[in-house]
Order: C-alpha cells, then structure tokens, then sequence
C-alpha cells in the first residue's frame, strides 16, 4: 500500500454503496447486478486477505477480472463502472453522470461519403451490430484523418499508414472496418487509389475455444434437478447448448413457432448472423424441451419459450443462459481450469465432438450456422488425436545447441 491512500472497511463501503445505489434511484435489476458483482470484488480481495478497498487493489481487480473464468464476460462493463463509484465513495466525491467523452460527429468534409457508406452496408444486409461496429470505428478514424488531411483527394498512403502506425488508441477491428471503407471510397472513384491496401495487418493470436468432454458435459447435465420447473428449464436450455449447439442469443429467442412437432426441427433467423437455420432435434433434446414447455413453463402472454421462475415470468436473458450455464459447472464439481464456463463453451464443445468424429466441415458449418467455412475449422486446433498425426519428428540436436543442452555424443 503507497502512503496515503484512501482505505474503507469493505463490509463499510458495501453499505454506503448499497444507499447510493438507492438514492439514485437505480432498478432493482441494476441494483441486484452491481451488487453481485461486488460479490466478486468481495471473493477477490478476501483471497489476498485484504478486509479494506483501495482504488488500487479496485485497479487490480479490473486488470484480472478477464482472467478469471468464473465471471460472466457480459458483466465486465459493471465491473468497471463499478470501480469508478467505489473510487469516488472513497473520494467521497458525487458519482458522475457519464465517464465516456461524448460521441465525436463525423467531420463535416467526410460526412457525405460516411453517410453512402452505411447505407450500403444496410442495403447489403448487415446486422445491426455490424452497422453499429462500422460506424464507430469509422467515425473514430474520419476525426483522426482530419487533423491531418482537408479531403479524402488529399489523403495519401504515407498519411493513412502514419496514422495507424501512430495510433495506439484504436481497436484491433478498426483495421478491418478501414479496409473496407476506404476499398468503398475506391470502388466509387472517391480516392484515385484503393487506399485499403496501406491499411496495416494485426495478426492477433486466436485463442484456443473452450471445450469440454462428453464425460464433462454429460455430469454438467446430470447435476440438474428436473423435478422442479426451474430445473425443467436449466435442463432445456442446457441440453440446447450441448446438443444442438445453439448461440445462447438464438436459445433466449425461441418461442413456439420457431418448432416443427411433426418434423422434429428448430428453425430460426440466427441473432448474430441474420442467417437462417435449421436444427434437428434428437430425442433427448425433443424429451427436454417438451417437459419443460408441458410441465415447467409459467403462463404468460410473452410468446418467448424461456421465461424467469418468478413473477413476472418475463423472458430470460443471455446473460441468465450465462449464470444457468456457470450454476451448474459449479454443482457438478467441475473445474474449468483456465476454461469459459458459458453456454459458448458448450457449443465450443458440441463443434469439437462433430469435428473429432470426423464430420465434415462443411457439415460442421450448416450445424453451427456459421457463414464462413474457416469459422468451422477453427474446432479443429482443439482436435489433439488428429493434430497428433501431423507432428513431425523432433530432429537431433547438433552444434553449439547439442553442447548447451548436454548431448555430448552430437558433439562428438
């Protein structure tokens, strides 16, 4: 601890945080998500055996948050929010409105040709996330051209490339998004050269996907309790993930008219993809499913099929396929040692199964509902048996190397 730092008793904060909470006015949903995850900063800070806040362990806490696998991704942004109320309770500052500068407009000399562009995006289909992603990248790299060049006439290769290389502020998609619009300005003779190519490349490591084996998965579905409507629905939800390999985005958006009884199929229009899909059901997924909508199911006028066990049976989020999913990780002593523990680690899993077994990838593909075939293949990194077969043989050490490693023989 750095001398005069601002320490609080956290039980302390916990309470004054819990009034501020109040005061404001939050939700009861803000209100019940910002106190679980002060939960985790309580589990964080008891590991280390510390019993008071400081701004600086609230920093520690945030730089390791997304290394531990049990927290729910989709709750980081609370996490950081909630670091910043914490440091100005301490501070004993009022909270502020807003912590983001506001949004940028798009420079007056771009604005035109940024506008054509994200009409084209949606005349060619793009969802809504894509659009909202091309927009704010794009706007971000149009308010940094613009210190440097009057035009797009006047932009050359040598600005464009300075200016990425320079830029260390920007995300790693904002290269792809600017290869794009620039290829765009080209392609309607706005720049007399296609700009995209001095769009420098990031090849950032993929990670590997998270998988389980069967054995994991089928003591996962075990450790649900279906006697109950709750546990009727976890199963559901669950089996869903495993089985089917369904996004936990599409799992939330299911209601009774996405199912063909006669047919056994699951048909949709996928959230993140747009793109239709077809999923047959196998009968344990079918047996699933039925229970849960014939014996656990709430009444309520939502035509969603997931719904909260509590009044007012409002449908489920993702976020809730999260917890769902960690719950039972957690009932079935299962560690994920390093693993995720959400819905997409099973649908990891279910692709993994498919392309060990030798399946396809374009088969693998239309299971997934992917768009891109390479999506399909990224399962096979974790495919160890076949990859196996690919390893060469670790040729004998010779030189300076045999010497530094002891093979004197080599040597010799």
């Amino acid at each position: 601890m750095t001398q005069n730092e601002t320490r609080e008793n956290i039980s302390t904060l916990k309470e004054r945080f819990s009034k501020k909470l109040i005061a404001y006015r939050y939700s009861e949903e803000s209100y019940s998500n910002y106190m679980r995850v002060f939960g985790w900063l309580e589990d964080f800070l008891s590991e280390r055996g510390e019993t008071a806040y400081t701004p600086r362990l609230g920093y520690f806490f945030i730089a390791e948050y997304r290394l531990q696998s049990q927290h729910n991704p989709l709750a980081f942004n609370k996490a950081k929010i909630l670091v910043r109320r914490l440091d100005e309770i301490v501070s004993n500052k009022p909270f502020t409105l807003r912590f983001e500068n506001p949004t940028a407009p798009v420079p007056p000399q771009f604005k035109e040709w940024y506008d054509k562009y994200y009409e084209h995006l949606k005349q060619a289909g793009s969802s809504k996330s894509t659009l909202k992603g091309h927009s704010r990248y794009t706007r971000r790299i149009l308010v940094g051209l613009a210190k440097r060049i009057p035009s797009y006439d006047k932009l050359t290769t040598a600005d464009l490339y300075d200016f990425f290389v320079n830029s260390d502020n920007l995300p790693a998609q904002s290269h792809s998004v600017a290869r794009r619009f620039f290829d765009f300005l080209f392609q309607n003779d706005v720049t007399k050269a296609n700009l995209s190519v001095c769009v420098p490349h990031l090849r950032l490591p993929k990670p590997l996907p998270s998988t389980y084996t069967g054995d994991e998965v089928n003591r996962l579905l075990a450790a649900v309790e279906r006697s109950e409507p709750l546990g009727k629905r976890d199963y559901a939800v669950l089996m869903l993930a495993s089985h089917l390999g369904m996004r936990s985005s599409d799992i939330v958006n299911l209601s009774a008219g996405n199912i063909d009884v006669v047919r056994k199929t699951i048909s949709i229009i996928q959230v993140k993809t747009s793109v239709p899909q077809t999923l047959v059901m196998n009968d344990e997924v079918e047996s699933a499913l039925f229970d849960y909508i014939n014996n656990g199911r709430p009444k309520s006028e939502s035509d969603k099929l997931f719904l909260h066990a509590r009044a007012p049976f409002m449908p489920i989020t993702a976020a809730a396929c999260f917890e769902i999913t960690r719950k039972y990780f957690a009932l079935a002593g299962i560690s994920p040692q390093g693993r995720r523990c959400g819905p997409h680690a099973l649908r990891a899993s279910y692709a993994t199964a498919l392309v060990t077994k030798g399946v396809p990838y374009s088969v693998v593909q239309e299971a997934l509902g992917h768009s891109d075939l390479e999506s399909s293949k990224h399962y096979v990194r974790t495919d160890a048996r076949r990859l196996k077969n690919c390893a060469l043989d670790v040729p004998k050490p010779t030189g300076a190397f045999a010497a530094i490693i002891g093979d004197l023989e080599a040597v010799l």
